[in-house]
């Protein structure tokens, strides 16, 4: 929460136009009020602002915010190219090749699927700047020691410094997710922005699809692009004295980008699988894995227990005893004995019984 006065700028016409109509004497007199699409500089939030209003505040955030002038963070929409179906199909065909046809659609019960709209800050620009400093090489040198025995040979690291200085002029295409996304595994659109038809984005298409609002506000995510392309200028190995930086026709845009999530159901736990709502391929998905048998525990067990049975019959039982009487204690709660039995021989062999 900000309490404080930012500015912002407003990002495009949505042509929305509101008028009432000429009546009798005592009707009102028609005019007209343009709304325009705004982000919120604090949250990333997207909200609307009325022709001639100078101050608006934050319906996500509460930041107060300052109209400066008629430019801002533009917004852009990718509609999806593949249907639900089509997505669904897909991910039930990724799961049937990562289990080897053993987790097939008639085993996983489809709980939902989903359109998921992501946004992603873009930076699209030109770096410009120079950077001076050390480049570091390291390298393995000889060095004869006398010894009793003669000449002993031993190798020491030496480091070499070389100054360096350059200018820079790089064209950048940066993009970073604007909200948490770890469980998607879409990490950047930076190429597929170029190739792609965009559509303006809409801010009635809040009510229409389903948008995820931005997460990570615009000043943090240029500051983490600009730190990112000023690294990338930087020769590996190298220590840096002094940098200058600057972005020119910096255009910070938030695209939305389209992402089908299904979830599925196998043996009473929840998995779920990300589909790309553009060209239909799985970006992630979580499968049940078979359970390898360890067959190394296979042969010990059975020879721990051969060899406490021949030596003394008894002690299988005390020690059985003494480790049922450990897990209860560990766990907190009573363990009937035939589920406790059950639970250790799945947890010796390693499979499922």
């Amino acid at each position: 929460m900000n309490d404080g006065i930012g500015a912002v700028d407003t990002l495009e016409s949505t042509g929305t136009y509101e008028s009432h109509d000429e009546g009798s004497g005592d009707a009102p007199e028609q005019h007209s009020s343009e709304t325009f699409g705004v982000t919120c500089p604090e949250c990333g939030g997207s909200i609307r602002v009325h022709e001639g209003e100078k101050s608006i505040k934050c319906q996500y955030c509460g930041s107060a915010l300052y109209i400066t002038r008629p430019m801002g963070v533009r917004g852009f929409y990718l509609p999806p190219k593949i249907s639900a179906g089509k997505a669904r199909l897909e991910a039930l065909h990724y799961l049937g090749e990562k289990t080897n046809g053993r987790v097939k659609a008639r085993h996983a019960s489809i709980l939902d699927i989903q359109l998921i709209n992501i946004p992603f800050w873009r930076m699209n620009g030109r770096l410009v700047g120079w950077v001076c400093g050390e480049k570091v090489t390291r390298r393995q040198v000889e060095v004869l020691t006398p010894s009793a025995h003669g000449v002993k040979t031993n190798y020491k690291t030496v480091e070499e410094r070389t100054p360096f200085s350059r200018l820079v002029f790089k064209h950048v295409d940066w993009s970073t997710p604007a909200c948490s996304m770890r469980h998607l595994g879409l990490q950047g659109i930076s190429l597929r922005a170029r190739s792609l038809d965009w559509d303006k984005f809409d801010h009635d298409l809040k009510k229409k699809v389903n948008i995820a609002l931005p997460m990570k506000p615009r000043k943090i995510a240029e500051k983490n692009g600009f730190k990112y392309l000023s690294s990338l200028t930087t020769p590996s190995g190298s220590i840096v004295r002094a940098s200058r930086f600057r972005i020119f026709d910096n255009d910070f845009s938030l695209y939305y980008y389209p992402i089908y999530m299904m979830r599925y159901r196998h043996r009473g736990i929840i998995y779920s699988i990300t589909v790309d709502g553009n060209d239909g391929k799985v970006i992630r998905g979580n499968y049940p894995k078979r359970k390898h048998v360890d067959f190394r525990s296979m042969f010990y067990v059975p020879a721990a227990a051969a060899i406490m049975a021949f030596t003394w019959a008894p002690l299988i039982a005390i020690s059985l005893a003494a480790l049922y009487i450990f897990d209860t204690f560990h766990t907190g709660a009573f363990i009937p004995p035939l589920r406790w039995m059950k639970g250790r021989l799945e947890t010796w062999f390693g499979g499922e019984l």
